[in-house]
């Protein structure tokens, strides 16, 4: 018995040494002394400077109002069983084949498209997220995620939020591109439908530039790239040897419309290329891995859609001066199997000085890729590092950019954990310039986020983005810009927020948050920049029935409320504005005109109007607001609300 009695001793003995070994083992310290001491001032000095984004301290639930969002995309045939094209880490760490379950659960709604509706995530929700758990490649200093998960911002979109973040930031290194005036080409067919690949050259006296429509048929100019004194532009168009001239104004509508007499072609199959330009250096370990897991499953999305792409792959990798290599080019192939043995082949080694030679890449990327002539060029930028800026390259990440607007090739930016804010002003730049969006991956964090430190990513986009797998999202882009070559373009409905009563709040108070709400969206979505204290006149919400027209007028006198306390309008006397209206001979209902907007705004001394039209639905009004440039009579941007009918005065 003694004997063991003994045993027992010696066997928890041991376990208790190697428990506590682990514990050692698995606690991780930093030390501040190896901070470079400028990181650590320029971390202060962003906190310093930080004005109107800010991240929030603690938020309580607000249940009066939720941000809302349809999304509707096509339907998609269920294969009764796919092909096994190889095999993938399991969640509890080893290999398998790839299931069809695992497609459906790692792609999520991507598998099957219906028209649903769903409350569109916030950057302040804060909600658990289902996504995180165990992972095989999970590295000690991020949290283990099975699929990294990522949101996504659009600054073409959201293009006032995007300008007021590059005045915010502009004090981080990095290479101005002036994109502060915007206007977008979108060339179509005489059916409507977008053309793909038409040139688009900008002449003064001379070339100022040149370049290729995207998917979308959208072209994007930039006037404030060129001579202030330049009041005017030819532009020409050209596409299957048809040629069109036209005049563009520098103050002018910021959306022109070129349509072609003749019905557009489209290559059969679709050429594509998707290019991932890949940092490889030391901490990038986790990111590669999940590529290498998911390319399978990215490959066959895409092949297996209509209209079916001839989809190639290839890789820019890229480290640092004094690494292994510098830039490493996988060309593009239509072969998985090759692309598969090149990928296997890549490991995360190297770097350390944090700032890596992402131009070098770039250069690569639009200088020795055999892009292909005619069909769609995306290319994904992968990276937990700003770009070294201090090498003297003469071709900068701005010259790359330009020659991918020229090429027309989209450059979509991911951040990773541990990027700073310089490489998301860098990143961000790149990616809006180009027409790409900007993907930062998410390790639970909340609200707006510094980056800079492992499992923290950069990122400054209020609460207008989306979240989903990375890979979802890569195949989500992906379909995108191959459906603007079908009948049916996959497009996300506009997001809308909805407002309903509660008894802990009175009706004014809930209305006023929504009011707010909903002008930002109008400043942040607006294709100009919308200058602090821009006198706004604010025309009567008309109701489209004479049962809301009541409700109108009590909507309306609560928007005023909500544009008086906004900093970026000044509301303008409405003293006898219908009668003003009867003497021009205007009805409410019609203030969309330019002729109509830009008369009406020049008698109220208003640039700005804010009209509203409401329509009643069976227990809810929609709302739809409208913000006007007087100028031009351009509608500058559009946003909806959802409001019940409790909030009204009949409810």
């Amino acid at each position: 018995m003694e004997r063991k009695s003994f045993f027992y001793i010696i066997f928890f003995a041991i376990i208790a040494f190697f428990l506590l070994l682990s514990s050692c083992a698995g606690t991780q310290s930093v030390d501040i002394s190896t901070i470079p001491e400028r990181e650590t001032e320029r971390e202060d000095r962003i906190v310093k400077e930080k004005k109107s984004i800010e991240e929030p301290s603690e938020k309580k639930e607000d249940k009066s109002l939720t941000k809302e969002k349809v999304t509707e995309e096509p339907t998609e045939k269920k294969e009764e069983k796919p092909p096994s094209p190889g095999t993938r880490e399991s969640k509890a760490g080893g290999t398998g084949a790839i299931t069809e379950d695992d497609w459906v659960e790692d792609i999520g709604p991507e598998s099957n498209f219906t028209l649903s509706e769903s409350t569109a995530p916030s950057a302040e929700a804060g909600a658990p997220d289902a996504a995180f758990g165990a992972s095989s490649f999970s590295s000690g200093s991020r949290p283990g995620v099975s699929g990294l998960r990522a949101g996504f911002a659009d600054d073409n979109r959201q293009y006032g939020y995007f300008l007021r973040f590059l005045k915010e930031y502009g004090y981080v290194p990095h290479y101005p591109i002036p994109v502060e005036e915007r206007i977008i080409l979108a060339v179509k067919d005489k059916d409507g439908k977008s053309l793909q690949n038409a040139t688009v050259t900008v002449i003064d006296d001379l070339v100022l530039e040149r370049g290729k429509t995207l998917a979308d048929g959208s072209y994007l100019f930039f006037p404030s790239e060129y001579r202030k004194d330049l009041d005017s532009y030819v532009v020409r168009v050209e596409w299957m040897q048809q040629v069109q001239d036209i005049e563009l104004l520098r103050n002018g509508e910021r959306q022109v419309e070129i349509t072609f007499p003749i019905a557009r072609f489209i290559e059969n199959p679709v050429p594509m290329d998707i290019l991932f330009v890949f940092d490889t250096t030391g901490s990038m370990g986790e990111e590669i891995q999940r590529l290498k897991t998911t390319i399978e499953l990215i490959h066959l999305n895409l092949t297996s859609i209509q209209p079916r792409p001839n989809l190639r792959l290839g890789m820019v990798l890229y480290k640092d001066v004094g690494d292994e290599y510098r830039t490493r080019v996988i060309p593009l192939t239509e072969n998985l199997e090759d692309f598969r043995q090149a990928l296997s082949l890549v490991e995360a080694s190297g770097g350390g000085d944090h700032p890596e030679d992402l131009q070098a890449a770039l250069e690569e990327a639009v200088k020795n890729i055999d892009w292909n002539k005619n069909g769609i060029r995306m290319a994904f930028i992968i990276t937990d590092a700003s770009p070294h800026l201090d090498y003297g390259q003469t071709f900068t990440y701005v010259d790359s950019a330009r020659k991918a607007k020229e090429l027309g090739i989209k450059f979509f930016t991911v951040g990773t954990g541990g990027l700073d804010i310089t490489g998301e002003y860098i990143l961000r730049q790149i990616s809006q310039y180009t027409s790409g969006k900007y993907i930062f991956l998410t390790y639970g964090e909340t609200g707006e986020s510094e980056g800079g430190r492992p499992g923290s990513v950069s990122h400054h986009t209020g609460a207008n983005y989306s979240t989903d797998k990375l890979e979802a999202i890569i195949i989500r882009f992906a379909r995108e810009e191959l459906s603007y070559l079908t009948d049916t373009p996959l497009q996300e409905a506009e997001p809308y927020f909805a407002a309903r009563k509660i008894e802990a709040e009175e009706r004014e108070e809930t209305l006023k948050k929504l009011f707010s709400l909903t002008l930002e969206q109008l400043v942040d979505y607006s294709s100009i920049s919308i200058s602090e204290n821009t006198p706004t006149a604010v025309l009567p919400i008309t109701a489209a029935g004479d049962e809301s027209k009541v409700d109108a007028e009590y909507f309306t006198e609560q928007l005023l409320v909500s544009v008086s306390e906004n900093n970026f309008f000044r509301p303008v006397e409405r003293k006898d504005l219908q009668k003003i209206m009867e003497e021009l001979k205007l009805q409410l209902s019609g203030i969309t005109g330019e002729e109509d907007a830009a008369e009406l705004g020049r008698v109220l001394n208003a640039r700005l109007l804010v009209s509203g039209r409401l329509y009643a639905k069976e227990d809810n009004y929609e709302l739809f607001l409208k913000l006007l440039w007087v100028e031009t009579g351009e509608v500058l941007s559009v946003t909806k609300a959802v409001i019940q009918k409790k909030l009204g005065l009949k409810g």
